[in-house]
């Protein structure tokens, strides 16, 4: 039983975002290519020109956009509000999950700012805290929220250009850098190859020098020998070795009588692209995001 609570508690967990996503309504968006909604009218048309102008090259270099909305109120949590309006406004492309939703709440005083899930490894939480802390917090503590939203705006558009798309040459949620990644792989598995080859190219050139110019001599006795004789000697024997070439063995004895024993011996051994068109639908999975502390 109690097996059975804790199955439905984590299906409960796992799916209570997405019920309080759908049960919060939010406005209607104007279209899929609308890149700032200014429900508040805090805003100038200069600076929402400059977000539409923005975004949308942002959608069409990489399939990636930043939405700006203001409103007066929100419904609930302003975190819970910012999911709702993501998941429905299906913010970012619906494959890589590359959205980003600046969303403020002038009479809550207070902001918010979300990612797709695509964005997490990229633009970790505490970057987007420090832009929202840096360059939204002292304007909107001042009520400047055009002031506000535009300096945010700029440096949060900056950091996915020179941080995750490095200025169109495509970083990890590039879609357009699929082939240049596979190539660059590519080459790198090649010069790791090379190098193995010459490493051990110098190791066998190293062994080849060793068995032809430092032959080793040493000297040991016989292990098992019988001797017929009445005197005292001791024979010994030199093996010769080149460096695991060939093994001989010789014996050399003096003195008088027979001997049998050991015999002389040898031996031998060897060694997707998406073509994202600026618009803006699936992105119903969201990521991380921070707000106003």
């Amino acid at each position: 039983m109690k097996k059975l609570t804790g199955l439905f508690l984590a299906l409960l967990m796992l799916f209570t975002p997405a019920v309080v996503s759908a049960s919060i309504s939010v406005p209607e968006r104007t279209s899929n290519t609308t890149w700032v909604e200014d429900y508040a009218d805090v805003l100038t048309p200069s600076t929402e020109k400059y977000i539409q102008e923005y975004s949308q090259k942002l959608a069409d270099d990489h399939s990636a956009c930043i939405v700006v909305v203001t409103m007066d109120y929100v419904t609930g949590e302003i975190d819970d509000y910012a999911l709702s309006l993501f998941n429905q406004w299906k913010i970012g492309d619906g494959t890589f999950n590359n959205g980003v939703l600046l969303l403020l709440s002038i009479g809550d005083d207070d902001y918010y700012m979300m990612i797709g899930r695509g964005l997490e490894d990229s633009f970790p939480i505490y970057d987007i805290q420090e832009l929202l802390d840096d360059y939204l917090e002292p304007h909107f503590a001042a009520k400047d929220y055009d002031a506000g939203v535009r300096s945010v705006f700029e440096h949060t558009y900056d950091y996915m250009e020179n941080n995750i798309y490095y200025q169109g040459g495509g970083g990890s949620s590039d879609p357009y850098n699929e082939g240049s990644t596979f190539f660059s792989g590519l080459l790198v598995i090649i010069c790791m190859i090379v190098c193995f080859i010459i490493i051990i190219s110098v190791l066998r050139s190293v062994h080849r020098v060793r068995r032809y110019y430092e032959p080793t001599y040493y000297y040991t006795r016989p292990r098992h020998t019988t001797y017929y004789s009445p005197y005292a000697y001791r024979p010994f024997t030199t093996h010769y070795y080149s460096g695991g070439g060939s093994h001989s063995s010789s014996h050399s004895y003096s003195g008088g009588g027979g001997y049998s024993g050991h015999s002389s011996s040898s031996h031998s051994s060897g060694g997707s692209f998406h073509s994202g068109g600026g618009t803006s639908f699936g992105g119903s999975s969201r990521g991380a995001g921070a707000g106003r502390h």
